[in-house]
């Protein structure tokens, strides 16, 4: 009897403690009280660069990947999840982990792991390798010759560890962006100059240089006339587009085929012309695309761009007349002079006061034009005169020579300041190539003792002052040697007295 009850009990007793039990197992590994079964982790790359073998992961030197363990499952499912995290299983020193991020230190092997507790779950070879750059290749698709092209920039690279291939990607570099720009794999000339674009992938580098020209769109030149002897710089009008460009280099040639003794005119590869007998010759003119050709006529030799050079004077007064004796060379072929005064202190203008002609017999050794004149003092006791000279010949006539100055010391030509209100005129110049020089001559001014300072801008160089070139010239010319380049100057003369300067004369351009 006492049997049957405490067997009743005890099913009492395993009843009520089953859903115990359960309800306990449930909460124990609820809250990780109790470990749950793990199955199913596997080691992958899931970020990152790598190449997935057979038995192994290969990743790159210095790369950084990210680990994860995969879709595994815990048993039971209601567990908390489990405590696993990766671990390097050797002390190479090949790999480092940081929670799921995995670094290669160094070329080789290393294998890494899965660990719950002190057990390995899983585990893995990675291997490390430094890939190089065997050959690297570019190729530019299209042309880039002028301002505004554009083209696409292609590379061929071949790697010793051909699974990492496709990611190894070229770096392109223009060396000026003002010429070449780059973006991404395109390149666009943008201005004119020379320009080298880089390829550059791992170790190794390319580099092909180009050079931009602006885009000719047209050449402007008239027909020019020269006379025999005369030196002219031929000077096109090139357009670009767009506008405002440097244009590329000019070539000039000459047209027609001739025996030398039958051509008019000599040509350099400069465009520099001279006139060697009457008649015409044809130059073409080519820059970039375009060209352009034009007629030069070479006439005789006339006496327009000539002038009276080293006019003096000296004078004395009689019976109040002031006798004025002049000299100055002669110009071959010229016999025909006219002789202009001004009157300061009465404030006249040049007036022509006496023309003279001479015969080539009465110049003598000195090969000097001499002429007397003779001026009226009108009850003045001072004088204060300038004149100059010009050289007839049929219908032409000379640029005017130097001006003197006439005076007997009691007029006010030699105020220190009167210097400022006067200004060097008739400047120009003459371009000798046989000597390398440039003669620049102008007309004196009417102020004894003086000197003169010669300032040059050099335009090719891109000088953006003038910088005085000479100082302190004694007489009205002066050479200025040639410099390397293209001839591009501006120059203009001032005269000096006793630290004061007169105006500037005119600026002339020489090329």
């Amino acid at each position: 009897m006492i049997f049957v009850k405490n067997k009743k009990y005890r099913k009492i007793a395993i009843i009520i403690s089953i859903p115990i039990l359960l309800v306990a197992q449930y909460y124990l590994f609820k809250f990780g009280i109790l470990r749950p079964m793990v199955k199913g982790v596997e080691i992958e790359i899931v970020d990152g660069e790598y190449v997935k073998d057979i038995d192994k992961y290969v990743v790159k030197l210095n790369e950084t990947v990210t680990l994860s363990t995969g879709e595994y499952i815990k048993v039971p499912s209601y567990a908390k999840n489990p405590n696993i995290w990766f671990n390097v299983l050797d002390n190479s020193g090949t790999l480092k982990i940081d929670g799921n991020k995995m670094t290669a230190l160094k070329v080789g092997y290393s294998s890494v792991g899965i660990m719950k507790n002190s057990r390995v779950l899983k585990k893995a070879t990675i291997k490390v390798v430094d890939p190089e750059v065997e050959s690297l290749d570019m190729e530019i698709n299209g042309d880039l010759k002028h301002v505004g092209d554009s083209a696409t920039i292609e590379s061929t690279i071949e790697v010793d560890y051909d699974k990492f291939k496709k990611s190894y990607k070229p770096v392109y570099k223009s060396s000026n962006e003002n010429i070449l720009k780059i973006k991404g794999n395109k390149v666009s000339a943008v201005g004119v100059g020379k320009a080298t674009i880089y390829a550059k992938c791992g170790n190794k580098e390319i580099e092909r240089t180009f050079r931009i020209q602006a885009r000719v769109a047209e050449i402007n030149m008239d027909d020019i006339k020269i006379e025999v002897d005369q030196n002219e710089k031929l000077k096109p009008d090139i357009i670009t587009s767009p506008p405002g460009l440097e244009p590329p280099k000019i070539y000039y040639e000459l047209v027609d085929s001739k025996l030398p003794v039958e051509r008019a005119i000599s040509l350099s590869s400069n465009g520099n012309v001279v006139g060697l007998r009457e008649g015409k010759d044809r130059v073409r003119i080519t820059c970039g695309d375009k060209s352009k050709v034009i007629t030069v006529t070479v006439v005789k030799e006339t006496i327009t761009n000539d002038y009276i050079q080293n006019l003096v004077g000296s004078h004395k007064i009689v019976n109040n007349k002031v006798i004025i004796k002049l000299e100055w060379d002669y110009m071959k072929d010229v016999f025909d002079y006219d002789i202009y005064l001004k009157d300061k202190l009465s404030g006249e203008s040049f007036k022509k006061i006496k023309s003279i002609t001479i015969n080539e017999s009465d110049l003598g050794k000195s090969n000097k034009v001499y002429a007397t004149i003779e001026v009226d003092m009108k009850g003045n006791q001072n004088i204060d005169f300038d004149i100059y000279v010009i050289g007839k010949k049929d219908s032409d006539t000379t640029k005017p020579s130097n001006v003197i100055n006439i005076t007997n010391g009691n007029g006010n030509s030699n105020n220190d300041n009167n210097i400022k209100d006067m200004r060097v005129e008739n400047i120009s110049a003459n371009v000798d190539r046989d000597n390398n020089v440039i003669r620049v001559n102008w007309s004196s001014i009417s102020h004894k003792d003086c000197t003169y300072s010669i300032y040059v801008k050099n335009n090719t160089n891109g000088d953006g002052e003038f910088t005085l070139y000479q100082s302190d010239i004694q007489g009205n010319e002066h050479t200025i040697s040639i410099p390397e380049g293209d001839l591009n100057l501006d120059i203009y003369v001032v005269a000096n007295y006793n630290g004061n300067s007169s105006q500037n004369s005119d600026v002339i351009n020489v090329r």
